[in-house]
C-alpha cells in the first residue's frame, strides 16, 4: 500500500511549499518522493531538487486548458503513483489546484467513489490542510470547511497551523482557542521567530543553500523546525 499525502489550501502564500520543503529535509535519507502540482510557480519542484535529487521530485500538470481539473487528469496521476517505487509520496497542490480538487469531489467524483478507485490502485490517501494567519485565515478556514464537508470521514485529514504567519502571539493563541472550541484537532509548524537565526533559515530555503551554511544558532533553529515536522509526519 502506498501512502499518498495531498497538501491542500486554496489560498496562496500560506506555507504549502514551506511545509513540503521541511518534509524533504526531514525525509532526505528515505525513499519518500514529491510531486509539485502548482502550475503557476512550481516552487516545490525548483527548491526540492537539490535536497532529494531529480529522481524523487517531479512536476505534474492536472489542470486542462480551461484551468479545470478533470477526472482523467487526477486518475492518471494516481495511476502513475501506484507504479512508483517510493512507498510514501507528498503532493504539493497549488491554490488553483486545491480549489479544483474540492470541486472535483463536490461535482464529479464523490470521496467514497474516489476511495474505491484508490483502493483498487493500492493507494492510501491522506489529506493535509494548511491554515495561515492574518488576512489569510478566513479564506483558509472557509476552504477547510468546504473540503471537510466533501471528505467527511472517508479520508484521514490533518490540519496544520502555520504559526509563522500570525504576526503576534495573541493572534495565534486566539486562533488556537477558536479551533479547539470547534473541536478541530491541529498541529503547528513554521514558527521560526523573528531572530536572525530564523531569518537565516528562511534565506536557506529561498536561496536553495545547504544547511551546512548556517551558523550555530541557525542550525539549532533549523533542527528544532525539522523535529517539529518529524513529529507531524511520523504521528502514526
Amino acid at each position: 500500500m502506498k501512502n499518498v499525502h495531498l497538501i491542500l489550501q486554496s489560498k496562496g502564500g500560506v506555507g504549502k511549499s514551506l511545509f513540503t520543503w521541511f518534509i524533504a529535509q526531514a525525509e532526505k535519507e528515505t525513499k519518500t518522493s514529491f510531486i509539485d502540482l502548482d502550475e503557476s510557480t512550481q516552487t516545490s519542484a525548483n527548491r526540492l531538487e537539490y535536497i532529494v535529487g531529480s529522481n524523487r521530485i517531479r512536476h505534474f500538470q492536472i489542470l486542462n486548458d480551461s484551468k479545470r481539473l478533470e477526472r482523467e487528469k487526477i486518475i492518471a496521476l494516481f495511476e502513475s503513483l501506484s507504479k512508483a517505487q517510493s512507498p510514501t509520496i507528498y503532493i504539493d497542490f497549488g491554490a488553483s489546484e486545491s480549489e479544483e480538487f474540492n470541486k472535483l469531489l463536490a461535482f464529479d467524483i464523490p470521496a467514497e467513489i474516489l476511495k474505491e478507485e484508490l483502493t483498487q490502485l493500492n493507494i492510501n490517501l491522506q489529506i493535509i490542510i494548511i491554515l495561515a494567519g492574518r488576512d489569510a485565515f478566513v479564506s483558509c478556514y472557509h476552504y477547510y470547511e468546504k473540503l471537510t464537508q466533501q471528505i467527511g470521514d472517508v479520508f484521514p485529514t490533518q490540519v496544520l497551523l502555520n504559526e509563522g504567519t500570525f504576526g503576534s502571539k495573541d493572534a495565534l493563541e486566539n486562533v488556537k482557542l477558536e479551533l479547539a472550541n470547534n473541536s478541530i484537532t491541529f498541529k503547528n509548524f513554521g514558527n521560526l521567530g523573528d531572530s536572525e537565526s530564523g531569518k537565516d533559515v528562511i534565506k536557506l530555503i529561498t536561496e536553495g543553500k545547504s544547511d551546512n551554511s548556517l551558523n550555530l544558532m541557525g542550525r539549532i533553529t533549523y533542527k528544532k523546525a525539522i523535529e517539529q515536522i518529524k513529529s507531524i509526519i511520523h504521528h502514526d
